[in-house]
C-alpha cells in the first residue's frame, strides 16, 4: 500500500473513532438526569410501605426522611393509618408534620376539560424549586401514591414509590397522567 493511502486510511479510521467517542459522550449527556432534588436512592430504599393501604402515609413519611425531618425508622403517620381504605390527600391538606405544611392540589374532576398544562407547570415548578410532589397514579383497579424527584433529559417526571419494601418506578408520567385525564398531587412548604 502505497505511503499516500495508508496514511489516509489511517486518518480516515482515526476520525471515525473520534466521532464514535464524541457521538458516545452526546448521547450520555442527553440521557443525564437534572438532578432537581436533594434525592437519596439509600433513603428510598430502606423506606417501606407497611400496610397494603398505607401508601398516602407512606409517601409523605418518604418525603419526611428526604428531607432529614424524621429517622429513618419513623412510621407514625402509617402505623395509625393501617388499612384505611376511604382516605385520600385531603387527610393531610394543611396539616403541618414536623414543620412541612402539606397541601392537595388538583383535586378536580378527571376528563377532558382538566387543566393538565397547569399541572405540569406546577410540578416542573415545585422540581425546580428543589421540592418533591406526591402524585396519586392508576395502579391496577386503584390508585397508588408516587413521590416525583426529578425529570428526565426531556423533561419528563421521574417518580418512585414503595410497594412492601419493594422500590417501584414510575416513568413518563406526563403521558400517564394525559391517559389518566388529570390526577391530584400534594405539594408542601417549610416552615423552618
Amino acid at each position: 500500500m502505497p505511503g499516500h493511502a495508508k496514511s489516509l486510511l489511517i486518518g480516515l479510521l482515526l476520525g471515525s473513532f473520534l466521532l464514535s467517542i464524541i457521538a458516545q459522550e452526546t448521547k450520555t449527556a442527553q440521557s443525564a438526569k437534572p438532578c432537581l432534588t436533594k434525592f437519596s436512592r439509600q433513603i428510598v430504599d430502606s423506606h417501606q410501605q407497611k400496610y397494603g393501604m398505607s401508601c398516602i402515609p407512606m409517601s409523605i413519611e418518604m418525603v419526611l426522611k428526604e428531607l432529614g425531618r424524621v429517622p429513618s425508622d419513623y412510621y407514625e403517620l402509617q402505623d395509625p393509618w393501617k388499612e384505611k381504605a376511604d382516605g385520600n390527600f385531603r387527610n393531610f391538606d394543611g396539616k403541618t408534620i414536623k414543620d412541612v405544611t402539606f397541601h392537595q392540589r388538583f383535586d378536580l374532576p378527571r376528563n377532558d376539560q382538566f387543566p393538565l398544562a397547569k399541572l405540569f407547570e406546577t410540578i416542573d415548578r415545585e422540581l425546580k424549586a428543589g421540592r418533591f410532589v406526591i402524585v396519586s397514579l392508576t395502579s391496577g383497579n386503584g390508585w397508588h401514591m408516587f413521590v416525583i424527584y426529578d425529570e428526565d433529559a426531556s423533561g419528563d417526571f421521574l417518580a418512585v414509590s414503595k410497594s412492601g419494601s419493594k422500590t417501584i418506578e414510575a416513568r413518563h408520567l406526563k403521558n400517564t397522567i394525559t391517559r389518566m385525564q388529570g390526577t391530584d398531587i400534594m405539594t408542601y412548604e417549610l416552615k423552618s
